[in-house]
């Protein structure tokens, strides 16, 4: 069947039917003779089917309610009016695999509407909680797929589709690694740039094929290798038959049976010249395979892939690359997937969202997010897409063996593959054997029961503390069922005196066998660096002491391996400057560093004024860290990451206690968003969620209450849910009793959490029943403990505190994070910016600093906000060594330098040139100079960095709405839209010769 027809069982009679006139369609709207004069053909004809069958029959679900002010309707469609419905025009259309739109594929029965995937007809299996609405083949289903196919208009007349012109620059980025030589020595390497090469050109602008995150991503084409990845591009777009390739469908008019294309019409036909000149070459080429001869991926692309697509999941809402979400699952085209789609499909999946170093396929995000959590799955919008009702929950014991792609679960099918990707992993020992009977390492930290010193107090010397490695033995599900005491310590190599270690923060390498940690041997040695192998010793201080700088030690601590195993990032008071102190509480502070084992490639991460920590890694190769933040009357332990080109320094989660909230009239009124002044030990566990101890300031011993944030839900508000049923929590507290809270009894307290093979967490606690703010001992057992349910097992209990502790396991390599243009929030390192200056692009200073000020989902102050028209750029002094107390606002020390205003453009767009590697408050202004609103925490820049920050107003619900809200505070605007992917730094100052902000 070729791409774009429909199935042969829909008849030519039946498809008549579907076209007659309006008079009969008028029927569904229950009205005879003549149409009312002035209603439109969408309200006689369209809307009685949607409210009737959406709104009507199933009690209000595609509708909302009048009293709610959010707008929430299930699915966030409300079917009750035509301009309701246009807000998800991703519903409405055909999108890249699927034949039908998401508004019809819902509609029906399961298995009733069919999925081509290279050349097979597949049945779609995407579920609905409303169940079956329409009959395929009903006259309503009919009427409904003419009105989707003409366009979904309110005429019921299709639309035209001219060919769109792009804007920017071509971009003549080649990906890392890129080997032109096999595609310059292809015979059609000639023909390619002589008749292809000029026609792809026009499609390489900045807001079209020229942005590296679209799936066919060219480049200017200016040199040869520019062109042999051209090539290589256009090569992975070529299908067999010829016709049926994405590069040659796309782009053709609607009309002669391609698209859809964002680029509208750019063939009017399969005779023009461009159409033939392209033709010709493919036929010549042929189509390039996708990974011939290795089981895993062949597996995944027979399999895997089609799985995902039959579900849903690849819908343009859901998790195409213009969602607003993480998981960007290219779709494809009718019928056919290039190499670059699934190769990118495969590379996403495998590298960031499954947990390889983990038999159960559970474990990874992937799969977590779509299994039930009744399971060991989390909060999905889209459901269990990977289990079906009826037929019991996704677990690994009940896939069979050997496994039958035509009748395994889709579960069972990502699990296979799961396992023939470990099998080369452990044939090459680069994973952990975790059968039941083998056994792993857990490497901890034992102190004194005394030792109450909070994260921030580093500089508290701890003596009489152990590193300590016992043997964990794994039951059924990968289930820590046994640790065999007592345990080894790994400090006898290391040349220390008995009982006068402080040791703290162990992680261990990906070859499961070298620990880092940080120690000091004496009161007046500074915290160090130190490895030391499990299985053979050699204990060695990494980081040499050295001398006191003005009264302050020169610690180096909190060492975290990055993902790839060659670097170590970790915190430091070394300064570049000189040591300094936090402007609140007075204590050393502390900036993230990173460094190769062997000492080099020494540099400086983040350069605030008061301390960063407890850096760890995100999957994706994110840094991700506890930073300190102060302001006047505002005090916050948060979460932040950093991508590992310094750029994006960025919120991560518990960003303020209370956040505020826009009252009428009102741009100062708060409510509880996190709900807590500190979050410590944070931790991205296997399956994506973050792990993290919250506390109130004053918590002692690193103590707190341990929360699960899951980040693709939302922003959090606490207490919202019970006002608000269409509210989804994103956090929630594995066990309430322990409250974190200072002032007032808590019973129980946690610190530190490290995600287990079985999915519960390894974690310390404390049954500690008390006030945490004048705690003065906490006896610390290592437990287990199951996320959902609360319910723990002790690991490792008796005297002393055991804390601090991981799983030593293998892993594969890691990626680490580089910046990319064209995304929100994206840029690079310019080579042509000095390393002590950076470039920042607002698209629309206004929107963005609703993000920068607060974070509840009610609503955001742009409006309010665009009284502003000036940005002004303040630094923000460090507290000298010897400073001790503060004059400023609350009594923190507070020493602010102007350095320059740079006017807002008419659409409230900016860019500046601001000094990089220092602490910037920034904040809007208006003409006189009063402040309009300004950031109560510091920003930085990385050196060379060149950023966009944030996105414009009229993509701001299409972008980040899906997470932090509506502007207007309604569900409804929340929307996807093809112009998010490539316009989202697109602005007037988009171009414009930077400002420069001095020094």
């Amino acid at each position: 069947m070729a791409m774009g027809s429909r199935p042969r069982w829909i008849g030519a009679a039946v498809m008549a039917t579907a076209i007659v006139g309006a008079g009969l369609m008028a029927s569904f709207g229950g009205a005879c003779g003549d149409p009312p004069p002035g209603r439109t053909y969408y309200e006689r004809v369209i809307e009685p089917i949607l409210v009737q069958r959406c709104a009507g029959n199933t009690s209000g679900c595609h509708a909302t309610n009048d009293d709610d002010p959010y707008q929430f309707a299930a699915g966030n469609l409300d079917v009750t009016s035509f301009e309701r419905v246009q807000k998800r025009r991703d519903l409405l259309a055909p999108f890249g695999a699927y034949q039908y739109p998401l508004l019809l594929v819902k509609a029906v029965w399961q298995g009733e509407l069919p999925l081509r995937y290279e050349g097979e007809s597949r049945e779609l299996e995407v579920l609905h909680t409303g169940g079956a609405l329409l009959e395929v083949n009903s006259d309503a289903f009919l009427t409904l797929l003419t009105w989707l196919d003409n366009g979904a208009t309110e005429n019921g007349l299709p639309p035209p589709t001219p060919a769109q012109v792009g804007g920017g620059p071509c971009s003549t980025s080649i990906p890392a690694g890129f080997d032109p030589a096999p595609y310059v020595a292809n015979p059609n390497f000639a023909s390619f740039v002589a008749t292809v090469q000029p026609v792809i050109e026009g499609c390489a602008a900045g807001n079209c094929h020229g942005a590296p995150q679209s799936d066919f991503y060219v480049t200017c084409g200016d040199d040869e290798p520019q062109r042999a990845f051209n090539f290589s591009q256009a090569w992975s777009f070529v299908s067999t038959p010829v016709d049926d390739s994405q590069i040659l469908r796309v782009p053709l008019a609607v009309s002669a049976g391609g698209g859809p294309h964002s680029g509208g019409d750019q063939f009017a036909s399969t005779t023009a010249a461009n159409y033939t000149a392209i033709r010709t070459w493919a036929e010549a080429v042929g189509r390039l395979e996708f990974g011939v001869g290795e089981p895993a991926k062949e597996f995944f692309a027979d399999h895997v892939q089609p799985a995902l697509l039959v579900r849903g999941c690849a819908f343009q809402a859901c998790h195409s690359p213009s969602a607003t979400n993480d998981f960007k699952f290219r779709s494809g085209t009718r019928g056919f997937y290039s190499a670059v789609a699934t190769q990118r499909n495969y590379d996403l999946l495998r590298e960031e969202f499954m947990a390889l170093e983990y038999p159960d396929a559970r474990r990874g995000r992937a799969v977590a997010k779509t299994t039930s959590p009744t399971t060991g799955g989390i909060a999905h919008r889209g459901g269990s897409i990977l289990e079906t009702p009826g037929a019991g929950f996704a677990d690994p014991a009940t896939c069979p063996q050997p496994i039958d792609p035509a009748t395994a679960t889709p579960f069972c099918l990502v699990q296979h593959w799961l396992d023939l990707e470990r099998a080369e992993l452990l044939a090459d020992d680069m994973v952990t054997s975790m059968d039941e009977g083998d056994t792993v390492p857990i490497v901890y930290v034992e102190r004194a029961e005394t030792h109450v010193a909070t994260p921030l107090a580093f500089d508290t010397y701890q003596p009489g503390s152990d590193l300590l490695v016992a043997t964990a033995t794994f039951g059924p599900g990968q289930r820590l069922a046994s640790v065999a005491l007592p345990a080894t310590s790994l400090l006898a190599s290391c040349g220390v005196a008995p009982g006068q270690a402080d040791v703290r923060d162990p992680d261990v390498r990906l070859d499961g066998d070298t620990v880092a940690f940080a120690m000091r041997t004496s009161a007046a040695d500074p915290l160090g660096l130190w490895t030391v192998s499990i299985t053979g010793g050699n204990c060695t201080r990494v980081t040499p002491a050295v001398a006191d700088v003005g009264g302050i030690k020169i610690h180096n601590f909190d060492p975290a391996w990055s993902p790839d195993g060659e670097y170590l990032v970790f915190a430091s008071t070394r300064g570049t400057s000189g040591p300094t102190r936090s402007r609140q509480l007075f204590l050393p502070q502390s900036d993230l560093w990173r460094m190769r084992l062997d000492g080099s490639g020494l540099e400086q991460m983040t350069f605030l004024t008061n301390s960063e920590l407890a850096p760890n890694f995100m999957r994706e190769g994110r840094v991700i860290m506890t930073t300190e933040k102060v302001s006047g009357g505002f005090y916050q332990l948060a979460g932040r990451r950093l991508n590992w080109d310094l750029t994006d320094y960025h919120p991560l989660l518990a960003q303020r206690a209370e956040s505020l909230y826009v009252a009428p009239g009102d741009l100062t009124s708060t409510l509880p968003s996190v709900d807590y002044g500190q979050a410590t030990d944070i931790r991205e566990s296997s399956n994506g969620n973050f792990l993290l101890i919250l506390s109130d300031p004053g918590a002692r011993g690193g103590a707190g209450t341990l929360a699960v944030f899951n980040r693709s839900v939302g922003t959090f508000e606490a207490g919202r849910v019970d006002e608000d049923p269409g509210f989804l929590e994103a956090m929630h507290l594995v066990d309430p009793a322990a409250t974190g809270r200072v002032g007032s009894a808590t019973s129980g307290a946690y610190r530190g959490a490290f995600p287990l093979p079985d999915g519960t967490v390894l974690t310390s606690y404390a049954a500690f029943s008390g006030d945490l703010g004048s705690a003065t001992q906490f006896a610390w057992d290592l437990v287990s403990i199951d996320p959902s349910t609360g319910a723990r097992q002790v690991l490792v209990g008796g005297a002393g505190a055991q804390v601090d502790a991981v799983l030593a396991i293998k892993r594969p390599p890691g990626r680490l994070f580089l910046n990319r243009r064209q995304l929100v929030f994206g840029g690079a390192v310019d080579p042509g910016l000095s390393a002590d200056r950076a470039v920042i692009h607002f698209p629309d200073a206004p929107a963005v600093f609703t993000l920068l000020t607060g974070n509840l989902r009610r609503g955001r102050p742009v409006e309010e906000f665009r009284r502003a028209t000036q940005l002004a750029v303040y630094l923000e002094e460090p507290a000298p060594s010897g400073t001790t107390s503060g004059s400023g606002p609350g009594g923190i020390f507070e020493s602010r330098q102007l350095l320059g205003r740079a006017p807002l453009a008419a659409d409230g767009s900016v860019r500046v040139n601001v000094p990089a590697g220092a602490g910037v408050i920034l904040a809007l202004e208006d003409g006189s100079g009063n402040t309009v609103v300004t950031m109560t925490e510091e920003h930085q820049v990385g050196p060379g960095e060149a950023i966009s920050l944030g996105i414009k107003a009229d993509l701001f619900d299409a972008v980040c709405g899906g997470c932090h809200g509506s502007i207007s505070g309604s569900e409804l605007d929340i929307a996807v839209t093809p112009d998010a992917l490539t316009g989202a730094s697109e602005s007037l100052s988009a171009t414009a010769t930077p400002v420069m902000i001095a020094p």
